[in-house]
C-alpha cells in the first residue's frame, strides 16, 4: 500500500477505522475527497480491498451524512461490472443503502444497480434478488428527495429497457434536424424513441415479469400509488399518533397529513413520467396484467369513489365509481365522523395492468396539479404510441379504450381540449400524421354521445 502512489491513503484508512470503532467519531470530509481526486482506473483496483469493505461498514453505521464516502465508493466501483459488485457486497448492503435516510446512500445504491444495465444477463441476475428490487420501488416511489427518484425513474427504465424481450428498433436519420425543430413528433423537448432507447440485442424479460407479475412487487407499486403503502398513507395520519389533544397535537397530525399527501403526488407523478416510455418498450405488459390490487377485503371495501358525487367531507372525487357501492372515503364510512380531502382510488379491473390505472383511476383531477401531470402524460403517451411500434390492431384498441374512459366516462374537457391541439404543437412534417393518428384513436363525440366511425389508413 505504501507504494501507491495515492498521498494520504494511510491517514484515510486510519480515519475510517476510527469510524468503525466510533461511529459517532465526526466525519473528515476532506481526506475522503483528497482520495477520490486521486483515483483513476488503472489505480483502482489494488485500492478495492483495502477501501471498499471499509466504506461499505462506514455506510451502514454512520450517522453522518455520507456523501462523501458514497462519492469515493461510486469512484472505486467505476471499473467494476454488476456482477463483480455483488460479489464483494452482498444484496443486503444495497437494500440498506436503498433503505438509507441519507440521499447520497440512495443514489450509490441505485447507481450499481444501474450497471446491470450493461447486459440482459445482469438484468436477470437483479430480477432474482426480489428483496432488492422491492427496496428499489420503494425508494423509487416512496423518497421525497426530487434527485432520488429522478435517478430511480432513470434506473428502472433503464434495466426494463435492457430486459425487453423486443428486439431493439432499428436505428434511423433523426428527422426534424432543421432550425427551429426538435425532432420529435411533438414539440415539447423530448429525445426521438431511438435515442431513448438503450438496449442493443433483446432482453430475457425476468425483471418485468418481477415488476409486474410478482404479487409482491407489484402489490408495492400499487399500494405506493394508491395511497396504502405508510409511505404515502394519507390516513394514517389522522390517527393511531398518541392520545395527545388539542392545537399542538391537531397541527402535528395536519403537518403529517400534508407530508404523506405530498409523497403521493410524487409517486404519482414518476410512474406517470416513466409509463410512455414502459408502454414504448411493451405495451402489453402494462396494459394487461393477472394480478390485481392485494387480494384482501379492505382493499377494495375502501376504494370507492363516484365522479363527481359529493363525498362525506363536501369534497368530491372525478374517480368513477365502479361497482356502484357505497362511497367510502380513505376508509372512513359516510357515517362516520372523521373527514379527509384525500381519496383512495379504486383497484385496478380485473385483467387491467398499471397503464389504466395510472391513467384511469390512480390521478384525484381536483388535484389542479396532478391533473395537469396526468394531461403530459396523455400527450406522450399518444404521441409516442403513433411513432414507436408498429402500427396494430392490439395498439389502436389499447389507446382507444383508455381514451374512450378518460374522455367520456370521466369528461375530462380539459384533456380532450389539450389532445385536439396536440398537432397544432408539432413539428411541420409530422403534424398531419398526428392529426390522422388522433382521429383514429379518439372517440368523437356529436350530441352528448360518442359517434362510432371507421377510419381509412
Amino acid at each position: 500500500m505504501d507504494n501507491l502512489p495515492i498521498t494520504g491513503l494511510n491517514d484515510l484508512t486510519a480515519h475510517m477505522d476510527a469510524l468503525i470503532a466510533d461511529p459517532s467519531t465526526r466525519l473528515n470530509a476532506k481526506l475522503f475527497d483528497d482520495i477520490e481526486l486521486q483515483l483513476t482506473d488503472a489505480n483502482i483496483p489494488p485500492l478495492l480491498t483495502t477501501l471498499l469493505p471499509r466504506l461499505v461498514q462506514i455506510l451502514h453505521t454512520t450517522p453522518s451524512d455520507p456523501t462523501t464516502p458514497a462519492s469515493l465508493t461510486t469512484k472505486l466501483l467505476r471499473p467494476l461490472s454488476f456482477s463483480q459488485i455483488v460479489s464483494l457486497a452482498p444484496p443486503e448492503s444495497l437494500i440498506q443503502a436503498l433503505e438509507s435516510p441519507f440521499p447520497a446512500a440512495n443514489v450509490l445504491a441505485m447507481t450499481i444497480l444501474h450497471k446491470a444495465a450493461a447486459s440482459p444477463s445482469e438484468v436477470a441476475q437483479l430480477a432474482d434478488m426480489q428483496e432488492v428490487v422491492k427496496a428499489l420501488v420503494r425508494t423509487w416511489l416512496g423518497s421525497s428527495e426530487v434527485g432520488v427518484g429522478e435517478k430511480g425513474g432513470r434506473v428502472m427504465g433503464d434495466l426494463l429497457d435492457v430486459d425487453c424481450e423486443h428486439e431493439p428498433p432499428a436505428r434511423r436519420p433523426q428527422r426534424g434536424q432543421g432550425r427551429g425543430t426538435t425532432g420529435h413528433p411533438l414539440d415539447a423537448g423530448i429525445p426521438t424513441w431511438h435515442d431513448m432507447v438503450v438496449r442493443k440485442e433483446k432482453g430475457e424479460g425476468k425483471l418485468w415479469k418481477r415488476v409486474f407479475a410478482d404479487q409482491e412487487v407489484y402489490g408495492l407499486l400499487l399500494d405506493l400509488l394508491a395511497g396504502r403503502h405508510e409511505d404515502t398513507d394519507v390516513t394514517s395520519t389522522t390517527a393511531g399518533h398518541g392520545h395527545g389533544h388539542g392545537q399542538g397535537h391537531d397541527e402535528d397530525a395536519e403537518d403529517r397529513r400534508k407530508e404523506k399527501a405530498r409523497q403521493l403526488t410524487l409517486a404519482q407523478g414518476r410512474i406517470l413520467r416513466i409509463l410512455p416510455r414502459l408502454a414504448a418498450l411493451d405495451l402489453e405488459k402494462i396494459a394487461r396484467s393477472d394480478l390485481a390490487a392485494p387480494p384482501t377485503p379492505s382493499y377494495y371495501a375502501t376504494a370507492e369513489a363516484t365522479n363527481g358525487i359529493p363525498q362525506p367531507n363536501g369534497t368530491t372525487s372525478n374517480r368513477p365509481n365502479q361497482n356502484g357501492d357505497d362511497i367510502l372515503m380513505n376508509g372512513i364510512s359516510n357515517d362516520s365522523q372523521e373527514s379527509t380531502p384525500f381519496p383512495l382510488p379504486a383497484p385496478p379491473k380485473q385483467g387491467q395492468g398499471l397503464l389504466h390505472f395510472a391513467a384511469l383511476r390512480m390521478v384525484d383531477r381536483n388535484d389542479m396539479l396532478m391533473h395537469l401531470s396526468l394531461i403530459d402524460f396523455f400527450e406522450a403517451f399518444v404521441g409516442l404510441m403513433r411513432v414507436v411500434t408498429p402500427h396494430s390492431e392490439y395498439k389502436v384498441d389499447v389507446v382507444k379504450e383508455i381514451l374512450r374512459e378518460a374522455l367520456l366516462a370521466d369528461n375530462d374537457k380539459l384533456l380532450r381540449e389539450s389532445l385536439d391541439s396536440l398537432p397544432d404543437r408539432a413539428v411541420d412534417e409530422e403534424r398531419e400524421g398526428l392529426r390522422g393518428w388522433l382521429a383514429e384513436v379518439m372517440p368523437v363525440v356529436v350530441g352528448g354521445e360518442e359517434r362510432r366511425e371507421v377510419v381509412m389508413r
